[in-house]
């Protein structure tokens, strides 16, 4: 178990169960991941934090998180694919 403190909050974190949601999300069709985008949004932004990924590149208009609430809100409208999307979640999330 990880523990680490936030503003004097204490928070627990399994990597085990971290690193098994990532894998059942990279394992799901594309209609399931579409359906689960904000437990996909979820895990982005955790992994994204332990990562030390920095937001500029998580957040920028082509980083991970911003391209799954994309997806959430303007779906039609997107101009990245779903495939350079997930591609895009398996490599800067992936979990040893």
């Amino acid at each position: 178990m990880i523990e680490y403190l936030l503003q004097d909050k204490k928070y627990l974190l399994s990597y085990q169960d971290l690193r098994e949601e990532y894998i059942r999300i990279c394992e799901m069709t594309d209609g399931e991941f579409l359906k689960n985008l904000p437990a996909a949004a979820h895990i982005a932004c955790v992994i994204c934090y332990l990562k030390e990924i920095p937001t500029y590149l998580a957040l920028c208009d082509i980083g991970i998180v911003h391209e799954l609430i994309h997806l959430m809100h303007i779906p039609e409208g997107n101009t990245t694919s779903l495939k350079e999307i997930r591609d895009l979640f398996k490599q800067h999330l992936l979990l040893s």
